[in-house]
């Protein structure tokens, strides 16, 4: 297999690129602002009667089986929490945002959506509780930047990776991509706080540095489940844990094989919210 000295030329200026919406931008800064409250999260959402709809039909779809109907948005706070909130108008948002893409990669755009939500989700699973640790559910929803720039500037492409028999690295290697440096830099553009470019970064290679933040080992491991669960961001799976990682959050291998197993048992409710988030 040959392999490229050089990785794709990526134009930032140009008007393809994805970009973040106003009102996501808003929300993940939110999101890290403890003290955000919820009159003011729920303006922020009902600026957008469609995103609020979404979020309605979120948080009464099957994923939390309630047994009663929640029909505002500040109601959905008190039940569901802001946090919670948050993260599920973020995630509408995105998805109407970016499977706006061509029929010609439809069918692959909404395999990488639901392997970040599956990321951000399993994410979720690993947080620790700390208020000054950034959210999990949002850094896993935005860890794979770089294949939305592949998506959008290189649709052709994207899609021909999606149904290479070979790992990740291999098609990477043979084409001239780097998806976690095209991650990084697109964080940066749409000015994002540092852990959003880091888990973009290094989401594959979390101990490459001497110094590595929690939340990158949780970002990792969950990028590793959403792939044994069967939602691989593109292509088949060949994603690897690194054991590090683990040993990093004091886990163990008998642990990550019993989430393995319980993350395997989601895909219902996954797709579940899937289904109210683009519906």
């Amino acid at each position: 297999m040959q392999i490229k000295e050089e990785i794709l030329g990526i134009n930032w200026e140009s008007e393809t690129l994805p970009t973040l919406p106003t009102i996501a931008h808003k929300l993940i800064f939110a999101a890290g602002d403890g003290e955000a409250g919820v009159s003011e999260i729920s303006k922020i959402i009902e600026q957008d009667p469609s995103l609020a709809l979404k979020v309605l039909k979120a948080a009464n779809s099957a994923f939390y089986a309630l047994n009663l109907e929640i029909t505002s948005i500040k109601h959905a706070t008190v039940l569901l929490g802001m946090d919670e909130v948050k993260r599920l108008a973020i995630g509408a948002l995105l998805s109407s945002s970016f499977m706006s893409v061509s029929k010609e990669v439809a069918k692959e755009a909404e395999g990488l959506w639901k392997h970040l939500l599956a990321t951000a989700l399993f994410a979720q699973d690993l947080q620790q509780g700390s208020e000054q640790d950034p959210d999990l559910y949002t850094l896993g929803l935005l860890h794979d930047l770089g294949w939305l720039v592949l998506m959008f500037e290189y649709p052709d492409i994207f899609k021909k990776i999606a149904h290479w028999e070979m790992t990740l690295s291999q098609a990477e290697n043979a084409l001239g991509i780097d998806h976690q440096l095209w991650g990084a830099k697109l964080a940066e553009q749409w000015e994002l706080p540092e852990p959003f470019q880091i888990v973009n970064f290094r989401h594959h290679y979390p101990c490459r540095e001497l110094a590595s933040p929690p939340y990158l080992f949780q970002i990792h491991i969950a990028n590793y489940l959403a792939n044994k669960s069967g939602y691989t961001a593109i292509g088949p799976d060949s994603t690897s844990l690194d054991l590090r990682a683990l040993k990093g959050l004091g886990l163990d291998e008998e642990t990550i094989i019993e989430m393995e197993q319980a993350c395997q048992n989601d895909a219902e409710r996954i797709e579940s919210l899937w289904r109210a988030m683009t519906g």
